[in-house]
């Protein structure tokens, strides 16, 4: 009965055991930690050859280059499906939940590759929603910029996307895009509700107002009052053939 209750040799090499198991711990601690520091990295390396427009201000903005009329594709796929796709002939958007393509902010320098064989890619679109507080819109503004400006200057062919939320974001929403530009501009997820759609047209007619733009890409519905003359629609995320036909637009 006592050799079932105690064991003398229960011990032997626990202390070792105990040593690799802490050591294993410490390993992928550091692991994790090297690796966060390395997306830090990543993320902050990708600014020192970025252009700034008014390098003075407490927060200057990236400042993306200009985008002349070209021949487009005749399909708009998302991010997260189109990295998949096999025809690379598309506008490929950002126009999907932010978690979709948060990876892309952790780590800008794995997608150039990725993002170069697309004809065409519209800038990100980390959200900018009324209600959300003003610095994550500046925040979320601030790396769709940062992140155009510097896939465009790997060479990948990035068209400016042009957002904003409430007027008061008319500050800083447009600086650092170039006037006579082709620009993309969405507007999913605001049928329906007519404080957005009011919302959506005075920034709409603002932005139109500020960049004067030769060629918008639109994704998602027409919207009243719309400059169609210089638009091309894409259909939303659940349908992907340009309404239209392929279509260019020289200016």
């Amino acid at each position: 009965m006592e050799d079932e209750l105690f064991n003398p040799g229960f011990f032997d090499g626990m202390e070792a055991k105990l040593q690799n198991a802490s050591q294993k711990q410490q390993k992928k601690r550091r692991k994790s930690s090297s690796r966060t520091g390395d997306l830090i990295l990543n993320k902050q390396d990708i600014l020192n050859d970025l252009e700034f427009v008014d390098s003075t201000a407490p927060f200057p903005m990236p400042k993306v280059q200009k985008v002349a009329s070209f021949e487009l594709p005749s399909m708009a796929i998302p991010f997260s499906k189109a990295l998949n796709e096999t025809n690379k002939d598309i506008v490929m958007v950002f126009y999907e939940p932010d978690t979709n393509f948060a990876r892309v902010l952790h780590n800008p320098k794995r997608y150039v590759e990725p993002l170069k064989k697309f004809t065409c890619v519209v800038g990100p679109d980390f959200s900018q929603k009324i209600g959300m507080t003003p610095f994550v819109n500046f925040h979320n503004h601030w790396w769709n910029m940062a992140l155009t400006a510097y896939f465009q200057s790997q060479g990948v062919h990035v068209v400016p996307n042009v957002t904003w939320s409430a007027p008061a974001s008319y500050s800083y929403a447009f600086v650092g895009i170039p006037k006579h530009s082709v620009i993309a501009i969405n507007c999913t997820g605001i049928k329906g509700n007519h404080a957005a759609i009011y919302l959506w047209r005075k920034g709409y007619d603002e932005a139109l107002r500020v960049l004067d733009p030769v060629l918008i890409i639109r994704y998602g519905d027409k919207m009243p009052g719309e400059r169609e003359d210089i638009s091309v629609y894409y259909e939303n995320i659940n349908l992907k053939n340009l309404r239209n036909g392929r279509k260019r637009i020289t200016c």
